[in-house]
């Protein structure tokens, strides 16, 4: 499945994603031969988050020997986990040993490396034909300085089983969806497919363990008016609303607090209805894309809303092969280089010169596409806090307490939880 689109946000983000994995181009325009030569013979990478096993192999056997092929060096590559990651790299700045070169690192855990000053300034580094989004920047960028350049983001869209096409509220159509619906018509139509299927078939990603509830969530706020994070204005008391009338309806998946996505119960048919990150809605619809319709986010009042983070290469301080270390940001952003990450990977691309090198049509993208034409997008502040999954845990809290009263928390309990995040600020 090939690619098409771009769109304006904040300057011109052109946006990349692929039918992840299925017909994957294993051939990659990312193995390119020749190339200038540098002093150094190896790099170490610190890849942090944990990557899918389909993930790895393309990141080991294509992305990563195109760099070794075009350079004639060795890469020594080490998936980590982010918490692990900072510990580490934190530990080598502090005891002066020097390993890891390169860093791969999430906007929500940037903080500690931007303002530890563990990390080079790479404004130099960047691929001289490539041209930047500027959504990342307050996370990225300090002062003058970058010190990490985006590599791939994605947002949430609406993804709804063909089965439930039968349960639209009166008037919508299948377009209606790839358009985009309101958070209304949404907890109308997760409640008509309880009330038809016998069972709650909509879920949000409900998971305490690696949280990412407090995404969506701040979505649906956000298409309110309300802020990010936010417990007590008007906006985000909208969004509980939302949530309590589908529990009321009993809409939600009996078992989504077992998910921190929704891409297993989608393919299994146990979900219909989910607002999502885009990345693991690709996959499940990948895997059977004649059973779903993606769509735009829904709107609340204010329009449509998302979060949005970003993954990002550094190269840390003092790293010992710094040489090879600028090399490997001038690959990685290349076009073509993260158009073909981003095209294996299900990802959108923050460069703005992937846009002609995309062709055809791609559901997910394209969903992605309309929705981001004309919607509220906020970033991850993480850094703005002490203990960002903290932070998730009371959006668990206020989730947990709707569905359990199927009515709006009172404002004791919301302002409770406001004092709590706000505790947790820097």
């Amino acid at each position: 499945m090939k690619l098409s689109g771009k769109l304006a946000l904040a300057g011109l983000v052109l946006l990349v994603t692929g039918s992840a994995f299925a017909g994957a181009r294993k051939e990659s325009a990312a193995s390119p031969s020749g190339g200038a030569q540098a002093a150094s013979k190896e790099i170490t990478i610190a890849y942090s988050g944990t990557p899918q096993p389909h993930e790895k192999e393309y990141v080991i056997d294509v992305f990563v020997k195109g760099f070794e092929q075009k350079y004639g060096v060795k890469v020594n590559l080490e998936f980590i986990t982010q918490d692990d990651c900072v510990k580490k790299i934190e530990s080598e700045q502090s005891t002066g040993n020097i390993i890891s070169d390169v860093l791969y690192v999430d906007t929500s855990h940037m903080g500690p490396y931007v303002n530890g000053g563990w990390m080079a300034d790479i404004s130099s580094m960047i691929h001289s034909g490539s041209s930047l989004t500027k959504m990342y920047d307050a996370a990225t960028n300090k002062g003058s300085a970058r010190y990490f350049v985006p590599n791939s983001f994605d947002v949430y869209v609406l993804a709804a089983h063909v089965d439930a096409l039968k349960y639209l509220p009166g008037g919508l159509t299948r377009q209606s969806v790839v358009d985009g619906i309101t958070w209304e018509q949404y907890a109308e139509w997760a409640v008509n497919i309880a009330k038809g299927e016998g069972k709650g078939k909509t879920m949000l990603p409900a998971s305490a363990q690696g949280s990412q509830l407090l995404y969506p969530m701040a979505g649906m706020a956000l298409a309110y008016g309300g802020g990010f994070p936010d417990f007590t204005s008007d906006g985000f008391k909208q969004s509980l609303g939302i949530i309590a009338a589908i529990a009321k309806g009993n809409g939600f998946y009996a078992e989504q607090a077992q998910y921190s996505a929704p891409t297993d119960p989608m393919r299994s048919g146990d979900v219909w209805l989910t607002f999502a990150h885009m990345s693991p809605i690709g996959v499940a619809y990948n895997a059977a894309p004649n059973q779903w319709v993606i769509g735009a986010a829904p709107r609340g009042s204010r329009g449509a809303g998302s979060t949005s983070g970003a993954w990002c290469w550094g190269v840390q301080k003092g790293a010992p092969h710094e040489d090879l270390a600028k090399m490997w940001i001038d690959y990685v952003t290349t076009a073509q280089i993260n158009y073909d990450f981003n095209f294996n990977m299900s990802f959108l691309s923050p460069i703005n010169e992937v846009g002609p090198l995309l062709s055809s049509e791609e559901v997910v993208m394209t969903a992605g596409n309309k929705m981001l034409g004309n919607t509220i997008v906020a970033g991850v502040p993480s850094a703005d806090y002490k203990d960002w999954n903290a932070v998730k845990l009371l959006y668990i809290d206020a989730f947990n307490q709707t569905l359990q009263s199927q009515q709006v928390p009172s404002n004791t309990f919301l302002a409770d939880l406001d004092s709590k995040c706000k505790a947790l600020h820097n």
